[in-house]
């Protein structure tokens, strides 16, 4: 049963917004902190899904609440007509976190993934007008804007908004035979874009094998490699980035997420030599990167930086797995538990959509994505008080499931 203050806000939301995000769950947050968050009536939840993995480092965090405030009383925009110290900062930042290169801002993953797509292209086709295919894998996900939906290899996510972009090609995931047997025959491809643990499609991990031979194949071929770290970057998987769990070294990374802490960011960040296909006015934002939003991501990766807090991402990783295997074999309504550092995905035998739907009642934020697998992707500073706190609400919903 709702309150009367969430009946006149679900009200209000129907009278002046689309509706687009479908069936949303019935819940206001008025208030975060941590990974506590407060609803429109004082009622409190355990957050183990922090905004679709975005608030890394909670809600309310002190360091990113200070740089803010400080930007603020200062200067919010200006354009990217002019310098701006706070995205320099936080550039140079990320080249530290991961590779020497050079560092383009933008609003968002989807906004990330379309300046790296174009960025293949151009690199692709300044060598021949043939070469202009990007390599994507089935049940990936890179955005909504028309190019990054393209790109995803989800029919789902295409249906109704053809005619799609071409130079797009949708391969096996976890598959090298399917790849070696497409990119040695096509002297087409430009470049392979890559997530390492597939979120939208069911948090599954790439294989060492698999990525070590792609990225073999493209260097030797002139490929260029974009790793699509926009859910799994940040921390998310125990180390700043995900691709530095493979031993691989990316031309492109692409960001956003839990880059700002909240704030709407974006980025790509290459290797320098690829700044030569982005020349004057071939590509820009009007909001991308501004002072505040920079400022933003500047101090979440200087978080990022603290070894502690990697450390109790991987350590809150570990109890994770080892209670959800626990729950696993207590109720047999867990089929699979896969994921990566903090993107934990439990595939479930019940609805899983139903099984949010009652964490929710009983004060717990969890998510289902690939129509059964819960998702797990708390902040990075939990409490392992919490976590504990927040599974066996989980567990106790899979168990009156069971019965």
């Amino acid at each position: 049963m709702i309150s009367k203050k969430l009946k006149k806000i679900i009200d209000l939301d129907k009278h002046h917004l689309y509706q687009n995000y479908g069936d949303r769950q019935e819940v206001c947050f008025v208030k975060g902190e941590g990974s506590l968050l407060y609803d429109q009536d004082g009622r409190q939840y355990i957050d183990l899904f922090a905004g679709i993995a975005v608030q890394n480092l909670g809600h309310g965090n002190k360091a990113v609440l200070k740089a803010l405030h400080s930007q603020l009383d200062k200067i919010v925009h200006t354009s990217n007509h002019y310098y701006n110290i706070e995205q320099i900062e936080a550039a140079r930042l990320l080249s530290q976190l991961s590779f020497p290169g050079k560092t383009l801002f933008v609003n968002s993953g989807t906004e990330a993934n379309e300046a790296a797509i174009k960025l293949a292209r151009r690199y692709g086709l300044s060598t021949s007008d043939k070469r202009y295919e990007i390599v994507t894998f089935q049940s990936s996900f890179h955005g909504r804007t028309l190019g990054s939906m393209t790109a995803t290899g989800q029919s789902k996510i295409h249906s109704g908004f053809g005619p799609l972009p071409g130079g797009f090609r949708y391969l096996p995931y976890n598959d090298i035979k399917a790849f070696k047997k497409a990119v040695d025959k096509s002297k087409r491809t430009a470049a392979v874009m890559l997530e390492l643990v597939q979120g939208e499609g069911g948090i599954i991990p790439a294989e060492h094998g698999f990525v070590a031979e792609i990225f073999d194949i493209c260097t030797r071929n002139g490929i260029l490699t974009i790793v699509d770290e926009v859910q799994t970057g940040i921390g998310r998987t125990g180390k700043p980035f995900a691709y530095q769990n493979y031993g691989i070294l990316p031309d492109v990374i692409t960001l956003a997420k839990g880059l700002g802490g909240g704030i709407p960011v974006g980025a790509i960040h290459t290797k320098s030599f690829l700044t030569d296909y982005f020349g004057k006015g071939v590509h820009g934002s009007t909001f991308g990167g501004n002072h505040l939003a920079a400022a933003s991501a500047h101090a979440v990766l200087k978080e990022i930086s603290r070894p502690a807090l990697l450390n109790n991402a991987q350590k809150i990783s570990s109890l994770i797995f080892d209670e959800l295997a626990r729950i696993k074999d207590r109720t047999g309504l867990i089929k699979e538990i896969r994921g990566m550092g903090l993107l934990i995905g439990a595939s479930v035998k019940t609805d899983g959509a139903n099984i949010v739907k009652k964490a929710l009642e009983s004060g717990l934020v969890i998510n289902c994505t690939a129509g059964d697998v819960i998702r797990f992707a708390p902040a990075l500073n939990i409490a392992p008080s919490l976590v504990k706190k927040g599974l066996a609400i989980f567990e106790k919903i899979l168990t009156q499931e069971e019965q």
